[in-house]
């Protein structure tokens, strides 16, 4: 197994891969086990030419714009490889990458700080901890309602619903590119409710503690309630982006009731939705 292109690879630049990225690398060595020993070689070139694993690319932050060129040179053009989005404001870029041009990335572009996996992201319908005490602000009287704030929801899209009719300022779908606001699975919706329903639909039985708060729904989850850590610092980004197109009127808070598999990191920030949430906090939104 040491003798693996793919597992030196990984031994040799562990530091600058995310473990999930390592993981997902070494299992594509596994189905080698019952490949006798002299036909390794041959399959595993096959396969570090023609699988392709979504990854997250960190640059050094000083070397995004020149590390993000040299990417684009190296990968760009080659069959089964593909750059898909960059993200200036924590120094990304994702893309698809076979092992073999994973493999050339680290080895010839210095720029690179870290690669991801581009991990599955999932609406946690059921591990979801009422934590806010929001339900609290009610009991005391707070006349506080949300009037003058909006809210970005990055979810699984927001359903125009009677308790939130009139409300969503923007809508932006960045898994089937529809224009108007819709959620194929309700857990959007659900937590646009939790945030900002009025009641209307119930005689203000079932009302938010912020029931005059504006809404914009950030669509980064399919209909299964799944996306990828790609998809969730699109949305980030994009709200990121509104606020400097609408100064006078931006996005306060970011609602994201999602999550992936728990990692252990020596560090939070070196996790990549960290980074862009924090870019979000720095660019004044809560």
């Amino acid at each position: 197994m040491f003798g693996s292109y793919m597992v030196q690879m990984v031994r040799s630049n562990a530091h600058k891969l995310d473990r999930p990225l390592r993981e997902s690398v070494l299992k594509l060595y596994k189905p080698f086990k019952w490949t006798p020993c002299f036909l390794h070689g041959f399959f595993e070139k096959i396969l570090m030419k023609n699988k392709k694993i979504p990854v997250i690319i960190e640059f050094e932050k000083d070397s995004h714009h020149k590390g993000y060129q040299l990417v684009n040179e190296m990968i760009g053009s080659k069959r089964r490889n593909k750059i898909k989005h960059r993200f200036s404001n924590i120094s990304c870029c994702s893309a698809e990458v076979t092992p073999s041009s994973l493999q050339s990335l680290l080895s010839q572009c210095g720029d690179i700080r870290k690669i991801y996996l581009n991990r599955k992201v999932k609406a946690l319908l059921d591990v979801a901890v009422e934590s806010s005490r929001a339900k609290e602000v009610i009991r005391n009287n707070q006349t506080l309602t949300g009037k003058g704030v909006t809210i970005a929801v990055i979810d699984t899209g927001i359903y125009p619903h009677k308790d939130l009719e009139g409300r969503i300022r923007a809508f932006q779908d960045f898994v089937n590119q529809r224009t108007e606001p819709y959620d194929d699975n309700g857990h959007g919706t659900h937590c646009a409710g939790d945030a900002c329903g009025n009641g209307a639909a119930s005689s203000g039985q079932y009302r938010g503690p912020a029931p005059e708060a504006e809404l914009v729904g950030v669509k980064v989850l399919d209909k299964m309630g799944s996306g990828t850590l790609e998809t969730v610092i699109q949305g980030i980004d994009w709200c990121i982006q509104f606020n400097e197109e609408n100064p006078d009127d931006p996005i306060d808070i970011l609602s994201m009731s999602l999550g992936a598999d728990a990692l252990r990191y020596e560090n939070e920030e070196e996790d990549p939705v960290v980074k862009a949430v924090h870019a979000a906090w720095d660019a004044g939104i809560v």
